[in-house]
C-alpha cells in the first residue's frame, strides 16, 4: 500500500512526456525476471564453463554464450567494428595477454648451476636478460642503511638479514633504497628459513601471473632483481673468499668486502601468449546517440584449482546475468519504438580477476570515446548477502556514486526511493576503507579517466573466491531487485534531457 501510494504521487507530478517515459520504464523493467536471471546463471556458473578463467576455454565459452544472447535479443553488431579495434563479429573486443610462469631465471656460481625453488626463489622476474658478473659484494642491513656500498658491483649479497616473514619483499624494498644510485642489478638475500618458506609458500610463489601484453614492445629489465637464497648457496659464494658466515658478517661491519667469483644469471622466458575478450552489446540511442551509458560486469572467474571448479555464481555471474537482462529490456524497448535517447553499452568484461585487465584495455583502447561516456554503472556480486546483513536484509552497497558526479548519486537514490526501496549502504564508499573496494572492480578504470561511476556490490561472504560460490546459494529475489535498481538508474541516465554534471575531482590512487 505504502509503495503504491508513493509511486502514484510521483507519477502525478510528471509532465505527459515524462509520465510516458516513466510508464515505459516500468513496462520494460517488468521484462526482467527472476526466472530469466536463474536460467542464464545456471548455464554460466555450471561446471561446463570450467570457472571462466581469463584466456582459457571456459572464458571463451562464456564469451560465445553472452554474444549469442545479444544476437537473440536483436542487438546488432557494433558498427564499423574492425575500425573500432574489435573482432569482425562486431561483439567481441579481443586483447592480448601474457601468462608468465616464474622460474625462467637460472643461477650458476663458478660454473655450478642451482635450482629455482630448491636453492633460491623470487617474487617476480625483473632481470630479463643474461648477466655475468666477476664478483659479489657483501652487505648487511646496517651497511645498506649506511650507504657504504659504492657503485661498482652488479651483484650484492645481503647477509645477516635475520628471518623475515611473509613481508620479506616489502622489507627488502625498504632496505635496498640505498642501492638505487648504484649499478647493482641483482640482490641476493640470504635467509635461514628459505627452504621452509619455499615449502610453505611454494604454490603461491610458483603460481602463474597474467598481464596485458604490449604488442611490438621488447621485453626489458624492470629494475633490480631480488632473490632469496639458502644459506648453502650463500656459503658456496663465501667459500671462494674463504669466509664463514660469521666471519663475513664481522668483516663487513668494518670494511667493504668483495668476493671474486664468477656468477652467471641466465634468463629464458617462460611467457605464453593468450587473449581475453570483452563482449559488447550496443543499443544505439536516438536524438542523443553520440552520448553513451556503459553498464558493466565481469564474467570471468578463477577457473579450476586442484581439480575443483570455482564457478563464481555470485562473483560475478550475478552481475553478468543482470547485464544480460538489462540489455534485453533496452533492446526490446528500441525494437518497439521506445528506445533510449542516449546509446547504451552493455559490456561484460574478462580479466577482472587478473587485475582489472579487460576494463583497463577497453578504457585505454575505447570502442566508444570516453569523453562521450556519460557514466559507468558497474555490477560485481549482487546475488547474495554478506555477514553483516545476514540472510533476510534488502540492501546493496553503493560505492563511488558521488565521487565524480554528485548528480549520479542523487539519481540512484531517487530511483531507489520510488522503485526498489533497498537500503543503500555507503559503508565502503570511503577512501579510508581498508578493503579498498573502490579500486578493486572494473569501474575504477573508467573513474581514473574521469567518467562518473557507481559500483553496486553485496559485500564479501564466506564463499568469496571459494569453490562453493554456487547457484543454489543465490538469493534471486535480491538479485532481481538490485538489477531493477541499476536498470532504472540506467533508464533515467539514458533518457533525461541534460547530461549529468561532473562536479567532483577524480580520486587517484
Amino acid at each position: 500500500m505504502w509503495r503504491g501510494t508513493i509511486l502514484a504521487a510521483f507519477i502525478a507530478t510528471l509532465t505527459p512526456a515524462m509520465a510516458q517515459r516513466d510508464s515505459a520504464a516500468l513496462h520494460y523493467a517488468s521484462t526482467i525476471t527472476e526466472a530469466d536471471l536463474r536460467t542464464h546463471l545456471t548455464i554460466l556458473a555450471s561446471d561446463a564453463f570450467e570457472g571462466r578463467e581469463t584466456g582459457m576455454k571456459g572464458q571463451k565459452m562464456a564469451a560465445r554464450y553472452i554474444e549469442e544472447q545479444f544476437r537473440q535479443f536483436g542487438i546488432p553488431p557494433v558498427p564499423d567494428a574492425e575500425e573500432r579495434g574489435m573482432l569482425a563479429d562486431g561483439y567481441q573486443q579481443q586483447y592480448p595477454l601474457v601468462l608468465s610462469k616464474p622460474g625462467g631465471l637460472a643461477i650458476a656460481v663458478d660454473g655450478k648451476e642451482y635450482g629455482y625453488m630448491q636453492d633460491y626463489f623470487y617474487n617476480d622476474e625483473r632481470l630479463r636478460q643474461d648477466l655475468e658478473a666477476p664478483e659479489v659484494m657483501l652487505a648487511t642491513p646496517v651497511s645498506l642503511g649506511g650507504m657504504r656500498l659504492g657503485g661498482g658491483s652488479k651483484v650484492v649479497m645481503l647477509i645477516d638479514a635475520g628471518k623475515p616473514d611473509n613481508n620479506l619483499f616489502m622489507d627488502m624494498r625498504a632496505l635496498t633504497s640505498a642501492l638505487d644510485k648504484t649499478v647493482t642489478k641483482v640482490l641476493l638475500v640470504v635467509n635461514d628459513s628459505a627452504k621452509s618458506m619455499m615449502k610453505r609458500f611454494g604454490p603461491l610463489l610458483d603460481r602463474e601471473r597474467m598481464r596485458l601484453a604490449e604488442p611490438g614492445k621488447k621485453v626489458t629489465d624492470k629494475g633490480m632483481q631480488i632473490l632469496v637464497i639458502t644459506p648453502e648457496l650463500a656459503q658456496a659464494i663465501l667459500d671462494k673468499g674463504r669466509y664463514s658466515m660469521k666471519k663475513a658478517v664481522k668483516t663487513v661491519s668494518k670494511k667493504r668486502v668483495i668476493i671474486k667469483v664468477p656468477v652467471k644469471f641466465t634468463y629464458r622466458s617462460q611467457d605464453k601468449a593468450l587473449s581475453g575478450e570483452n563482449v559488447l552489446g550496443y543499443v544505439e540511442g536516438s536524438d542523443r546517440k553520440g552520448e553513451l551509458i556503459a553498464v558493466t560486469a565481469h564474467y570471468d572467474h578463477i577457473g579450476v584449482i586442484d581439480g575443483e571448479v570455482y564457478n563464481g555464481a555470485d562473483d560475478d555471474g550475478s552481475g553478468t546475468v543482470a547485464v544480460l537482462e538489462m540489455a534485453q529490456a533496452f533492446a526490446k524497448a528500441k525494437a518497439e519504438g521506445q528506445g533510449p535517447r542516449r546509446s547504451m553499452l552493455f559490456m561484460t568484461v574478462s580479466g577482472e580477476e587478473k587485475g582489472l585487465l579487460g576494463s583497463e584495455w577497453y578504457t585505454d583502447h575505447p570502442v566508444f570515446p570516453l569523453d562521450s561516456t556519460v557514466a559507468n554503472l558497474n555490477i560485481d556480486m549482487i546475488g547474495r548477502t554478506d555477514t553483516v546483513y545476514g540472510d533476510s536484509s534488502s540492501y546493496v552497497y553503493v560505492i563511488g556514486s558521488k565521487r565524480i558526479s554528485s548528480e549520479l548519486g542523487t539519481i540512484i537514490e531517487r530511483e531507489n526511493a520510488t522503485r526498489t526501496q533497498l537500503n543503500l549502504d555507503y559503508a565502503f564508499d570511503s577512501d579510508t576503507d581498508p578493503n579498498r573496494f573502490y579500486y578493486r572492480s572494473d569501474h575504477y578504470n573508467f573513474a581514473k579517466h574521469g567518467v562518473p561511476i557507481a559500483f553496486f556490490f553485496n559485500g564479501v561472504h564466506a564463499d568469496y573466491h571459494g569453490p562453493y560460490d554456487e547457484v543454489d546459494k543465490i538469493r534471486f529475489d535480491l538479485l532481481h531487485k538490485r538489477t531493477l535498481l541499476v536498470f532504472h538508474a540506467a533508464w533515467e541516465l539514458a533518457n533525461r534531457d541534460a547530461r549529468i554534471v561532473v562536479d567532483h575531482s577524480v580520486l587517484k590512487e
